[in-house]
């Protein structure tokens, strides 16, 4: 196909102000799989966490613009496959689709959240100049007509499926022109005109699926235009780096239409800056038929592609702030308006090299120095000595707000910004038999100075539950030595200390001593007060007292505040709150079950039942027997002076059972309104003893 081109600009580090935010929006899918989900910076640091929102399926914040940063998922269990798993949208324009099959386990997805320079549009784009792309080429071929970028003096990238007319016909080199350095292709005035001597298809180019749409183009005469200039590929390690993460903001070139229907082609050079997607993300349009091959770019929705005639030409990125080649323009939608698809150039890098001879750049070597500096530092000194054949040596610091920094040699020196802290690029590059190397870097560490933020304040609590003592601090490197009543009992990375059921003995005061690359800091003492759990340990026995004695009922208990309530027969006995109960002068009305509630800080505990029995000044055999009162109109009670299981039958003055009642113990209730008045005969027994005692029913 020779419809597409899409011309991307990576910007990997960034010069605009920190105050300048996007927006991020991740999607979580809770069915098809258990998992989490953080983000982290380019030094690996959580700076936003999912877990805070676990039962939200999309979460909305903030990220600083022109950054590079990780999406780190866990899954921990699939349960639907080939699904739906989370996707991240920025600026409201979606950049990746995961789905389960990525499989369980921990997984680092990089993004960059670039923004667009400006609104512009190749379709739907804005004029350009070619001293701007000066590696941009009009391809002739055939009929046809391409884009393709000079990479050496005589090469050319292009498509693959520009070499072929569309039945898959190979085109004779002798058909094929290049022309450079020219902004309008419809003036044969403008530019300079080159013949194609060889035509090299990679050989594994599929025409069907567009799989590996690489050629390359060697030239009759070297190219000798003051404008028209080569640029260096995009490498492995560029890639590595972040040159194409989806979100990347890159810019696209090219003659093709900038109006579908009509058709319209310019007068001029266009270009259009569009976000780098990840394949997942493209293939909810395109269906998971994209090659491994193929970078994938644009706007699910837009009006802002590559389009007919701008195949085969560059996708560049600038690496450091230099143009880099990421991809060639291949195949897209025919109305220009979603996502399109380059070859991507990374992959190719040994292909391209072997066939044409171009080696790859001199890098010289990464500057020694310190790679992490404490914020606040006035200054510091880097090296990479002074190389034989160097006569240039070309110094920078990325981004521009972390510092400056001055060198003319080897030896270079940077001066700080006070209020930087993050990551920044010191760059290199060395100029060697008129060459200009590559950029080597050192990635530096501006980390903050060690500082508590906060800390858990005192804490009191029951037994049993657990706790969790914190404190919140910045700075690099960080070490946690916690200290009970100054005894050392953890250290390491983690800013708590937990009791997962805590225990009396972890009463105590704590101090956590922070130690980091950048200095120290020390927390206040954080007491922690364990109550312990509300317990009754022991209670008096059941006791049988004389007629007319005392008796004193006792609990022992445990716990912090403790407040006492006694109750005979499941109601509360007044002036009741202490631990001993005092009855005095007993008769048959303190016959009864007995129990006692103790209520404190940390639970409320019920003792079991004491059974208190009033004995007759006289004894018989077996168990005593006791009725009051003798005399009722209604209610009255039996008890006995154990706790054995007894039976009883009340007769009226005719002999005639008037009520029974089996399975009763200690003190029983019993209701005799109904029965006639006069005397009656109560008969209490079981199959050890058996008493008759007389009642009067008025």
């Amino acid at each position: 196909m020779k419809n597409f081109i899409l011309f991307f600009l990576f910007i990997l580090l960034s010069v605009s102000a920190f105050s300048q935010k996007v927006t991020v929006k991740v999607i979580k899918e809770e069915k098809p799989a258990v998992s989490e989900w953080q983000i982290l910076d380019d030094g690996f640091r959580v700076v936003f966490s999912g877990d805070e929102y676990y039962r939200s399926d999309s979460v909305i914040f903030s990220l600083e613009a022109n950054k590079r940063y990780f999406l780190a998922i866990s899954v921990l269990s699939i349960s639907v496959s080939d699904t739906g798993l989370y996707t991240l949208i920025l600026n409201d324009e979606p950049l990746m689709f995961l789905k389960t099959d990525i499989g369980t386990g921990d997984h680092f997805f990089p993004f960059f959240t670039g923004v667009r320079n400006q609104d512009v549009k190749i379709t739907g784009g804005t004029t350009a100049f070619i001293t701007d792309f000066p590696y941009q080429v009009y391809y002739i071929s055939g009929d046809y007509r391409c884009g393709g970028s000079i990479i050496g003096d005589t090469w050319i990238l292009t498509a693959a499926h520009c070499t072929q007319d569309d039945y898959g016909n190979s085109i004779p080199a002798t058909a094929m022109r290049i022309r450079v350095g020219l902004n309008n292709p419809g003036n044969p005035a403008d530019g300079q005109t080159y013949y194609v001597s060889k035509v090299i298809v990679h050989e594994n180019f599929d025409n069907q699926t567009l799989k590996n749409d690489i050629a390359l183009l060697e030239l009759q005469n070297t190219i000798n235009n003051p404008i028209a200039k080569p640029i260096k590929l995009v490498t492995s390690e560029d890639v590595a780096n972040g040159a194409t993460d989806p979100g990347v903001m890159s810019w696209v070139t090219g003659w093709g239409l900038v109006n579908v229907d009509p058709q319209e082609l310019p007068t001029s050079l266009q270009k259009v800056q569009l976000p780098i997607v990840t394949n997942g993300q493209a293939a909810i349009v395109w269906g998971n038929s994209i090659p491994s091959t193929d970078l994938m770019a644009g706007y699910l929705n837009g009006n802002k592609d590559a389009c007919n005639g701008d195949s085969g030409g560059p996708l560049v990125v600038p690496v450091f702030g230099e143009n880099k080649l990421a991809g060639i323009v291949s195949w897209g939608s025919s109305n220009c308006n979603t996502y399109g698809a380059y070859t991507r150039v990374s992959l190719f890098e040994d292909w391209i090299r072997s066939k044409t001879g171009i080696k790859k750049e001199y890098w010289p070597p990464v500057p020694e120095g310190d790679s992490v500096v404490c914020q606040g530092t006035v200054s510091s000194d880097y090296t990479i000595g002074n190389l034989a054949g160097a006569t240039a040596y070309e110094w920078n610091l990325l981004p521009v707000t972390a510092g400056v920094v001055s060198g003319t040699t080897g030896n270079a020196t940077v001066s700080w910004n006070n209020e930087y802290t993050g990551t920044a690029s010191l760059l290199v590059r060395v100029t060697v038999n008129d060459t200009v190397s590559e950029w080597s870097q050192l990635q530096i560490k501006i980390a903050q100075n060690t500082l508590l933020l906060s800390q858990s304040s005192d804490t009191v609590i029951c037994a049993e539950q657990p706790v969790t003592l914190k404190v919140q601090a910045e700075g690099y490197d960080l070490n946690y030595r916690w200290y009970k009543n100054s005894q050392l009992i953890q250290s390491g990375p983690s800013s708590q200390l937990g009791f997962f059921s805590a225990v009396e003995g972890n009463s105590g005061d704590y101090v956590c001593q922070i130690s980091g690359y950048c200095g120290n800091a020390v927390s206040d003492t954080i007491n922690l007060t364990v109550y312990p759990l509300t317990n009754i340990t022991n209670i008096s026995p059941d006791v049988s007292v004389p007629f007319g004695d005392d008796a004193t009922l006792n609990v022992d208990a445990e716990g912090h505040d403790l407040i006492y309530q006694w109750q005979k027969d499941g109601m509360d006995i007044g002036n009741s709150d202490s631990s001993k109960l005092l009855l005095k002068n007993v008769n048959a009305s303190n016959i009864g079950l007995y129990r006692v509630t103790v209520d404190g800080a940390c639970g409320t505990e019920t003792s079991n039942k004491i059974y208190v029995y009033v004995k007759k000044a006289a004894g018989t055999a077996g168990p005593e027997v006791y009725l009051w009162p003798s005399v009722t109109t209604g209610d009255f009670h039996i008890a006995l002076s154990n706790n054995e299981v007894y039976s009883v039958r009340i007769f009226d003055y005719t002999g005639r059972l008037f009520l029974e009642k089996t399975n009763c113990q200690y003190e029983t209730t019993l209701n005799v309104s109904t029965l006639p008045k006069g005397l009656c005969i109560v008969n209490v027994f079981n199959n050890k003893f058996r008493e008759s005692l007389k009642m009067i029913k008025e």
